[in-house]
């Protein structure tokens, strides 16, 4: 299977940018969580060749326009009190609920007259290194985009799983407020970025939560309880509607570029 943005990135949903604040307005996307754990012995480190050479197969789909982005995030905090679950997450954004690799002519590129042996080579070294040990696929529903916003800029992520506190609650309503609020903190620029995503599998009731929430920043003074009535406002309305039930922080460590539209 390909495995696991572009210069203009987000956790779980990747558009281009033209305007100061851009809402999404493209058709809805879709984003394979990959989490990894490093196997024993192992660290990032020894991670991060195997990664790009993913990122340069994964980087090839994305040229032809077969995926919108891929990108790695490694785990900074987690309120999971199982801190080993994983170590890291990879993460393809793709247009279709499934995923399209590269086409034969570029993967030829790549690797010469090797691709399957080279291919076969790269995923024996990614189970050796750090195996995967749970999926999940996201379908990315509202985005918001700051003008400057990419990995190097925001490098840091905050990544909400959530559940309704009440089926029955105003999802419409709370997220628009919740928009609203993210438009005025990314013209600000205490946010890069904002998304909303629900998860699609595999989604029961033990996952524990159904939604996610991303927060691209370049510090964690995001987190803070916000000053402006309108924001705090908000942010009570969010808390009545949804229980955070896992709150996580990565880091950007690679991701691949969308070609520049001619």
């Amino acid at each position: 299977m390909v495995k696991h943005l572009l210069r203009t990135c987000l956790l779980l949903v990747c558009v281009a940018l033209t305007a100061p604040v851009l809402a999404q307005t493209a058709s809805k996307t879709y984003t394979y969580l990959i989490f990894h754990k490093l196997a024993p012995g192992k660290t990032i480190q020894d991670a991060l060749p195997v990664e790009k050479e993913w990122k340069t197969v994964n980087q090839a789909a994305v040229d032809e326009g077969k995926l919108i982005g891929w990108h790695m995030m490694v785990k900074q905090f987690s309120s999971n009190p199982n801190t080993s679950e994983y170590d890291y997450v990879t993460c393809i954004v793709s247009p279709n609920m499934g995923i399209g690799g590269a086409s034969p002519a570029a993967m030829a590129k790549i690797y010469g007259d090797s691709v399957q042996v080279r291919m076969a080579d790269l995923n024996r070294r990614d189970r050796l290194t750090a195996p995967v040990v749970k999926i999940e696929v996201w379908e990315n529903t509202d985005a918001l985009f700051g003008p400057d916003f990419g990995p190097g800029k925001t490098n840091t992520v905050i990544v909400d799983f959530l559940k309704l506190r009440d089926p029955l609650a105003d999802l419409s309503g709370t997220l628009a407020a919740v928009k609203q609020a993210r438009t005025t903190q990314i013209g600000d620029k205490k946010l890069g970025a904002w998304s909303f995503s629900t998860l699609m599998v595999p989604n029961g009731t033990e996952k524990g939560y159904g939604f996610a929430m991303t927060r691209p920043v370049s510090n964690l003074n995001a987190l803070a309880e916000p000053a402006d009535p309108k924001l705090a406002a908000a942010q009570k309305q969010f808390i009545r509607t949804f229980e955070v039930v896992r709150q996580e922080v990565f880091r950007f460590e690679q991701y691949t570029v969308r070609p520049v539209a001619k």
